[in-house]
């Protein structure tokens, strides 16, 4: 019986003791986790998440909070290895970038970016490698082609010398050799449209070497080269068409623009002018309701109010020039001609093409004349 006293009191106490541990690990594990994040071990702060979550506690219930957390981070040190290795390898500098990723995956091993950025630099470094052979094979060209020349020109003078011309022959079939393989890189970079390498690449293998292939390759880069032209003539128009266009399009545009100002322009001026029409002639100022009534026929306004208006001002207009005759008439009979004269021409400014006002004041004219000739005699004769 007191063995199973004991034994149970054991294991009351483990049981204490765990969850007194687990109580104490979950109050840590945010500056646990803060730690691993600064010193950038991301896997360990995800092994602690990843443990966290299988065993859950009241304790930590912001699990998902931390993860996200952790996820930022990882994402913000992806991008800074990314661009480190990307500006080591824009200096030349490959080692250091694939430094930077072999220093990054192992904090990181499971990263898809990572990876992928790995794989790519691998990839950017094969296909450096290939253009630096493909220049030193370029650069061995020119000079067996210089070499080639060089030895020509000093047994040129020696023809019986066997030993020179068993070397020129030797050196002639190293660069017909090397002629086929620059002629095969010729024949990629036409596959793949790289006029600039083609250019360098054949016409070096037809100086090395004049092989059919050689040749036909030759024949083919200068008519690709002449579509090439025709292609970028025609490109060079379309564009040239399309700016001609667009720039028609913007005038066009531009001229509507102004057109429509000047048109909102001159609806307000006839708005203010014939609200001066229309207060002149309310006021009886008939003079000046025949001179905004011009400017509106000229601004081709033709609206039932302005009919109605124009209409009005007519017979106001007559109504006035009838009245001013019969005072200058009255004027006239008493021998008050400057008078009368002066009625009948303010009549006439309103009624301009009246036969009988302009009669009217052509004879009150020729009477003031006589007079003044008949004033001017008896001052002559005094």
């Amino acid at each position: 019986m007191k063995r199973i006293v004991w034994l149970c009191g054991i294991i009351l106490l483990g049981h204490i003791t765990g969850c007194a541990n687990l109580s104490i690990s979950t109050g840590k594990a945010n500056e646990q986790i803060d730690y691993w994040l600064r010193q950038q071990e991301y896997g360990k702060a995800l092994a602690l998440v990843a443990d966290l979550k299988e065993s859950p506690s009241p304790a930590m219930s912001n699990l998902q909070e931390i993860q996200e957390k952790i996820n930022a981070h990882i994402a913000s040190y992806e991008e800074e290895v990314l661009a480190k290795a990307d500006n080591a390898v824009a200096m030349n500098d490959w080692g250091t970038a694939f430094d930077v990723y072999r220093e990054a995956l192992s904090r990181l091993p499971e990263s898809k970016r990572l990876q992928q950025g790995q794989q790519q630099l691998l990839q950017r470094r094969a296909e450096h490698l290939d253009k630096l052979e493909l220049e030193r094979l370029i650069a061995k060209g020119e000079w067996t082609l210089k070499d080639l020349e060089i030895s020509k020109l000093a047994k040129a003078d020696n023809a019986g010398d066997w030993l020179g011309r068993y070397a020129i022959s030797r050196k002639s079939a190293s660069a017909g050799e090397l002629a086929l393989e620059l002629a095969d890189h010729g024949k990629r970079a036409l596959e793949r449209k790289d006029l600039t390498l083609a250019k360098r690449l054949l016409p070096l293998a037809i100086n090395l070497s004049n092989a059919v292939e050689s040749g036909a390759l030759n024949t083919q880069l200068q008519e690709t080269l002449q579509e090439e032209e025709i292609r970028i003539l025609h490109e060079q128009q379309r564009i040239g068409e399309a700016q001609a266009a667009a720039q028609r399009m913007a005038d066009e545009q531009q001229s509507k623009i102004e057109r429509s100002a000047i048109h909102t322009e001159e609806q307000k001026k006839t708005k203010r002018l014939m609200a001066d029409f229309r207060k002149a002639c309310r006021e009886k100022n008939l003079g000046e309701a025949q001179q905004l009534m011009s400017q509106l026929e000229k601004q081709g306004v033709d609206n039932q109010e302005f009919e109605k208006l124009r209409t009005q001002l007519a017979s106001d207009v007559a109504r006035q020039v009838k009245h001013l005759i019969d005072i200058g008439a009255t004027q006239y009979s008493q021998q008050r001609y400057e008078e009368a004269l002066d009625v009948w021409k303010k009549a006439q400014v309103l009624d301009p093409n009246n036969e009988q006002l302009t009669a009217r004041i052509k004879r009150a004219t020729r009477v003031l004349e006589k007079l003044q000739t008949l004033r001017n005699k008896n001052s002559a004769t005094q």
